[in-house]
């Protein structure tokens, strides 16, 4: 199977299963996929063996800190659903919707150059960040609604007494929630995708916190709050999403 490379009118063949998949999909999206929560950290229990404390990291491979076990996606797959190396390529593929060659074994065919694959990537990654974007906005959304209520709950009755520790909280929350939402809405494409590579995990850690599911690591927050001005200071034309909301 081969298609057309519009840049240079050259047609080149779709990788075999496992090469699209391995450079499609990482361990952590496909455990997602299938039922796996992890964390903001890239922490899950293990599916492998009897884990109540999160002793797996998921990334681009998996690791197991209590059994040892690893891999990638693929591996990943197979042991989840005790099927073979090939049924669970084809399995990820088709419920990612990664393109590939059914007719191609793994090392035969055309080897694809390295500028078809950087646009191969590149596809996947504009993918990727739809559908983060689209998860992102709805959670902040929902936290504004939520850090609304908590700052209306927690505001004293006497404009003239110190804001308690919780209104506090609540209020710069809702600022950074505020100013995400504003990025996604308005920025430019090529911003959005830099925040999807370089903030998406203290993104995470803020819905989380907003949500009282976990405390995020320290770390995590001097991140977003020095790319909070960092972005700010860059792109201070880029305005709220709703400059109607009202400010404390």
């Amino acid at each position: 199977m081969s298609f057309l490379n519009c840049k240079n009118n050259q047609e080149y063949t779709l990788p075999d299963v496992f090469t699209a998949v391995k450079h499609g999909v990482t361990a952590r999206k496909a455990a997602e996929m299938y039922g796996i929560e992890v964390n903001s950290h890239g922490m899950a229990c293990c599916p492998f063996h009897d884990d109540t404390h999160p002793s797996m990291k998921l990334d681009e491979r998996y690791y197991c800190f209590g059994c040892h076990t690893s891999g990638d996606a693929i591996d990943f797959v197979s042991n989840l659903f005790q099927i073979g190396k090939r049924e669970a390529a084809v399995k990820i593929a088709e419920d990612f919707q990664v393109a590939y060659d059914p007719k191609k074994r793994p090392g035969r065919g055309r080897p694809i150059t390295p500028e078809q694959r950087k646009e191969w990537e590149m596809r996947q990654l504009q993918k990727d960040f739809r559908e983060w974007r689209g998860k992102a906005l709805s959670d902040l959304n929902g936290d504004y609604r939520i850090l609304t209520e908590r700052t209306t709950r927690f505001e004293p009755a006497d404009r003239n007494a110190p804001f308690p520790k919780p209104f506090v909280q609540a209020h710069n929350d809702r600022t950074l929630v505020e100013f995400y939402i504003g990025l996604l809405e308005t920025a430019s494409q090529e911003m959005q995708i830099h925040l999807y590579l370089h903030d998406r995990e203290a993104i995470a850690a803020l819905h989380d916190r907003v949500n009282e599911r976990e405390k995020p690591r320290a770390s995590v927050w001097e991140k977003l709050e020095a790319k909070k001005q960092l972005v700010h200071n860059r792109h201070t034309e880029a305005p709220l999403a709703n400059p109607q909301r009202a400010a404390i």
